[in-house]
């Protein structure tokens, strides 16, 4: 076993994108043709519901167009769940086993029943600890008499301490289930031991990373949008008089929210990719793996 390096472990997303990014447009067009059928799942079975809604305006509207989307709304929250296993699935397979066959490393199989199963298993943890640490903190309260304010802070600052403590301790749950092809929690936890203050480095730069990236990109969305006239267009297309626009105007317009949205998509993807290859390229250090 070895130390974990939070520099290098830190900069494994840089290196996907560097070495990969026919990887990385991959992954980003196929988020982003997902999120277009999440979204006509959603409106083209209820266009008259929110022809309705938009022009009644009532609470009765709005209480029928939640209710039609009902059941298609339980077919979008499943795409989501394999949206959110199978992308940081991808990732891990990437840093963890490069050499996998499978197209863009994205499969919906072992591996990604076993992060759902993780994800719930997270999701008990923090409501457990987070009971356990309400309770504790609601005796705490009424026994502090005038020094309510004092205790009222520690409370506060030992909730965000107990669960970034907790979130860094889990890290490397993920790329384990998909290294070793189980869900071991244990042996994840084990794993971080000794190792705390660099996972929390490591995680505190992907952060910083991750900044920059999203300042450039802002940036460049900026200048595209002032470069093509964005700003006006589409100021000009919500107004009343928006019949008055051009057909070119309207697709220029209807572009540069594509591009928008796609940018957009792009960020999330990175996210996704800075904030899981860090945890995977750590436990391989920690392994001593090169």
């Amino acid at each position: 076993m070895g130390p974990v390096k939070p520099l290098d472990a830190a900069f494994e997303g840089f290196r996907i994108v560097r070495d990969k990014p026919l990887l990385i447009l991959t992954w980003t067009g196929i988020y982003f043709l997902s999120l277009i059928v999440m979204v006509l799942i959603l409106l083209l079975p209820n266009l008259g519901t929110l022809q309705s809604a938009t022009h009644g305006g009532g609470e009765r509207d709005i209480e029928q167009l939640l209710t039609r989307f009902g059941p298609w709304i339980l077919v979008v929250l499943a795409m989501a769940l394999v949206l959110v296993t199978v992308l940081p699935g991808a990732v891990f397979r990437a840093v963890l086993r490069p050499h996998d066959r499978s197209f863009a490393y994205i499969k919906f199989g072992a591996d990604e029943w076993r992060m759902l199963g993780l994800y719930l298993i997270v999701v008990l943890i923090f409501s457990v600890a987070s009971g356990l640490y309400g309770a504790a903190s609601m005796l705490a309260l009424s026994l502090s008499g005038p020094l309510e304010w004092l205790v009222s802070g520690l409370v506060t600052l030992g909730g965000l301490v107990l669960v970034g403590w907790l979130f860094v301790r889990l890290t490397l749950a993920g790329p384990v289930a998909v290294a070793d092809e189980r869900l071991d929690i244990r042996r994840a936890w084990l794993l971080t031991r000794g190792e705390f203050w660099r996972l929390v480095a490591t995680l505190l730069l992907s952060i910083l990373f991750y900044g920059g990236v999203l300042l450039l990109a802002l940036v460049f969305s900026l200048i595209s949008t002032r470069l093509l006239g964005g700003f006006s267009l589409l100021g000009e297309l919500s107004q009343p008089g928006a019949d008055r626009i051009t057909q070119g105007e309207a697709l220029a317009g209807i572009g540069l929210i594509v591009l928008q949205q796609a940018i957009l998509t792009l960020l999330i993807v990175l996210w996704v990719v800075m904030f899981c290859a860090a945890p995977a390229r750590m436990l391989q250090q920690i392994r001593g793996a090169e």
